[in-house]
């Protein structure tokens, strides 16, 4: 009688394994398929949402800056920052809007802290800069205008040049602090 209690015993204990292993493997297995079911209802956009912003560049004669909108992909304040100064090193894409950034410049590094854009250039924006004071104003106040007029979170920019805070972009505007945004530059004066 020991030896057929011992067998019950042994049988009860399988078939208990066995449910459970069941019950275990059903809910791993519901889990998955629940999963499985949002999948579709977590959609990915097929398109980028965008953010349209107004890029600062000269009219054709170099006499003011002029506006031109374009379509940037939305992102964290950094990569919109970043975006906006791309596009103003592309240049205009309307024919009679002139770049105000001389060409071969390159972004070394930017970030945003505390409400200013610290916006860092290689050397080749002073280096290949045409000069004038008039020139250096448009260039600068493009770049400013720019980030300051678009982005809430920006309220100055500070422009670096190959890491560095610089006195001058070109011998006329002091950039040697932090530069305030909103500024209309008109031909023949400010």
């Amino acid at each position: 009688m020991k030896k057929g209690r011992l067998v019950t015993v042994l049988l009860v204990i399988i078939i208990a394994a066995s449910v459970s292993a069941l019950l275990f493997y059903r809910s791993i297995q519901q889990k998955r398929d629940g999963l499985s079911a949002l999948e579709p209802s977590v959609s990915v956009p097929t398109t980028e949402e965008m953010l349209t912003i107004d890029l600062y560049f000269t009219d054709r004669e170099g006499s003011r800056l002029a506006l031109e909108r374009r379509e940037i992909p939305v992102g964290f304040i950094d990569a919109l920052v970043r975006s906006a100064i791309e596009s103003l090193l592309s240049g205009p894409e309307k024919k009679h809007l002139t770049k105000t950034i001389p060409e071969g410049v390159q972004i070394r590094s930017m970030f945003v802290k505390d409400g200013t854009a610290y916006v860092d250039f290689t050397s080749s924006i002073a280096a290949n800069h045409v000069g004038g004071a008039w020139t250096e104003l448009l260039t600068i106040y493009s770049i400013v205008n720019t980030l300051t007029e678009n982005f809430a979170e920006i309220g100055k920019v500070q422009l670096l040049i190959d890491g560095r805070e610089s006195e001058t972009l070109a011998g006329h505007v002091d950039i040697s602090r932090p530069l305030l945004g909103k500024v209309q530059l008109l031909a023949g004066g400010w």
